[in-house]
């Protein structure tokens, strides 16, 4: 049996945080805040069955990322940070998101390249990180005015404040997509393509 790596418990110190804001959430009557944390923590287990169903084995940090930018999303309307701290815990869940949005496209446009046999060019990966980082951000952003303008904001309130502050939440995304960007190019320096995989043949 392969041991567990230790990051893995990360991942699961965040799935339990998110499941104990679930429990205050449904304590407090607030069950609209409950619903919103229990759809949470079932994302969380998404990439659990990604990795069993494709019988692929996800980097540790795939499951903390994803588990840690969930939480801040559930503790941000649960807990009133996004309030509380305004505007530095937007901004921070947002560059969090956006390490964990550019690394999903990351590995995801790798599974397709996989199972398609498309042969893709490393930096054509590096670049369609980036672009999926950058695409992902501008549809949370139009979801974000979308909710604005319809329900007159979220479980916390308005979501969108000013021109600036869409900016500032796309940037952070932004930033945060060169990192994993810059962090590929620096892997497949060492790696291919078939490294991230577990089985199945694979090729460049």
């Amino acid at each position: 049996m392969v041991p567990r790596p230790y990051g893995m418990y990360l991942a699961f110190f965040f799935q339990l945080l998110i499941a104990l804001n679930m429990a205050y959430a449904f304590g407090t009557g607030d069950y609209n805040a409950g619903f919103n944390a229990l759809l949470m923590f079932i994302l969380t287990l998404v990439p659990y069955w990604v990795a069993k169903k494709l019988d692929i084995e996800f980097p540790w940090f795939v499951f903390f990322l994803i588990a840690l930018s969930l939480w801040f999303h559930t503790a941000g309307y649960i807990q009133g940070y996004y309030v509380k701290y305004y505007p530095y815990y937007d901004k921070l869940g947002h560059f969090v998101s956006g390490l964990s949005v550019a690394l999903l496209g990351f590995l995801g446009v790798i599974f397709i390249d996989r199972y398609w046999k498309m042969k893709l060019r490393r930096y054509f990966i590096v670049g369609f990180t980036l672009l999926f980082g950058l695409a992902m951000a501008a549809a949370w952003e139009i979801y974000e005015f979308t909710i604005d303008t319809l329900f007159g904001g979220s479980l916390a309130g308005k979501m969108q404040f000013s021109l600036g502050d869409t900016m500032t939440d796309m940037i952070m995304v932004l930033a945060s997509s060169v990192i994993v960007a810059v962090i590929a190019v620096l892997w497949f320096r060492h790696h291919d393509k078939c490294d991230i995989m577990t089985t199945a043949d694979c090729t460049e």
